[in-house]
């Protein structure tokens, strides 16, 4: 096949869902298939960067996003029922990029990653079309809205919920297949308005890559939060975890500390480094020493849909985990056998300190969540099937083509 993938932006540095996601999905896919990529170049991304992906791509188109009319797009379309995240990306110049590129390249398929790349795919209706919603974002959206306590930002989630929950079934039904990660989303999208296009494709992690050192010399009591820290809900995880969780934890472990380890962490995530417990580190070039020197990794996250790539992650390198419900809704991990769940903030600092003050609990833990991702939560187990789907859903395409072009040659219907 030949395959055009659309992306918001370079599918580099793996430090945001989706990038990590277009990665690997080029990776994949060009092992059999032709693959080019048309993606925009945000203001602080280096086009240097494509040379860890375009080994992978038959041929590259970047699109610089120019934020002034971005945000000029979303000012004249705030009381419009398109959600900002879709005005913000519907750039002129990116959908004539698209249209020469299917020109040139003749695609067997095009894929959209995240709503808001698919307005520029949708005009090819004579080609397959699959768009990677991956999450329904009027659940985060809600989530965020319903988590926060400053009043401009609660306003703000409450009007971009609103447009994406009219919004998001509607647009998804013009697509051949929309992908989605867990059924919490579809049932987010699907309760309004029915949609028989889904296909589950859940995200994987590279466990060759995040595998524990056997030399590392793991820092007593210690813990580590790991994400983009730029990303809402990551920072209301940390703030959460600092005001409402870590108090806990130090009335019976007093020496306990925390790191917070992710890119572009936000002025309030920064200031939680005023305690000396904490530790906030920025954008590392590799994360896995630092994962590598904790005890206990945590995900108290309360704002989510699609999939948490940072618990996986942990799972791949024998970190033993705790995590929130929330937090665990898309890998559906075995509470006590992989990971560790709890929602209050007094049962997820008892659950810490449990593994905190238990070297062999701790291992138990770690042992089995590796097993449990390596037998079921690679890239490739997920890929391969999405694969086999996109290879029928092209040959439905060229069947369907082939049947009207004879109906129309014959004078029928």
């Amino acid at each position: 096949m030949k395959i055009l993938v659309a992306a918001p932006r370079l599918p580099f540095p793996l430090d945001k869902g989706d990038r990590l996601t277009v990665f690997h999905f080029l990776r994949y896919f060009s092992q059999r298939h032709e693959v080019s990529l048309a993606c925009f170049q945000e203001p602080d991304q280096d086009t240097a960067w494509q040379e860890h992906f375009a080994p992978f791509c038959e041929r590259i188109e970047i699109v610089p996003l120019r934020r002034s009319r971005a945000y000029a797009s979303c000012l004249t379309g705030v009381l419009g029922k398109t959600p900002l995240q879709v005005r913000y990306f519907a750039d002129s110049q990116m959908k004539k990029t698209i249209r020469r590129m299917v020109g040139d390249l003749q695609p067997d398929l095009l894929y959209a990653q995240l709503i808001r790349m698919g307005q520029h795919i949708e005009p090819h209706s004579d080609i397959a079309r699959v768009v990677a919603f991956n999450l329904s974002m009027s659940l985060n959206y809600r989530r965020l809205r319903d988590h926060t306590s400053n009043l401009a930002k609660k306003l703000f989630y409450g009007m971009e919920y609103s447009k994406l929950k009219s919004f998001e079934a509607d647009f998804a039904r013009r697509f051949d297949r929309v992908l989605l990660i867990s059924p919490y989303d579809f049932d987010a999208i699907h309760q309004d308005t029915p949609l028989e296009n889904v296909f589950f494709c859940p995200h994987g992690v590279d466990h060759d890559y995040f595998t524990a050192d056997p030399q590392a010399v793991r820092e007593a009591n210690s813990m580590i939060l790991t994400g983009n820290m730029s990303y809402a809900p990551n920072v209301d995880a940390a703030l959460y975890f600092c005001r409402d969780i870590f108090a806990l934890v130090h009335r019976q472990l007093p020496n306990a500390k925390l790191t917070i380890a992710g890119a572009d962490p936000t002025p309030e995530v920064r200031n939680l480094a005023q305690d000396p417990l904490v530790e906030v580190t920025g954008r590392v070039p590799d994360l896995r020493p630092i994962v590598n020197r904790a005890q206990v990794g945590v995900a108290p996250i309360r704002i989510a849909a699609g999939l948490q790539n940072k618990v996986l992650e942990g799972m791949s390198m024998r970190l033993p985990m705790v995590v929130t419900p929330a937090a665990n809704e898309a890998i559906q991990a075995v509470d006590e056998e992989h990971l560790l769940i709890a929602e209050s903030p007094e049962r997820f600092a008892d659950a810490i300190v449990r593994l905190l003050t238990s070297p062999k609990r701790r291992t138990e833990l770690g042992r089995a969540a590796r097993r449990f991702i390596v037998e079921g939560w690679t890239w490739e187990a997920h890929y391969s099937k999405l694969e086999t789907m996109f290879e029928s859903l092209v040959a439905a395409k060229r069947r369907g083509a082939a049947d009207s072009s004879a109906s129309g040659s014959t004078g029928g219907p």
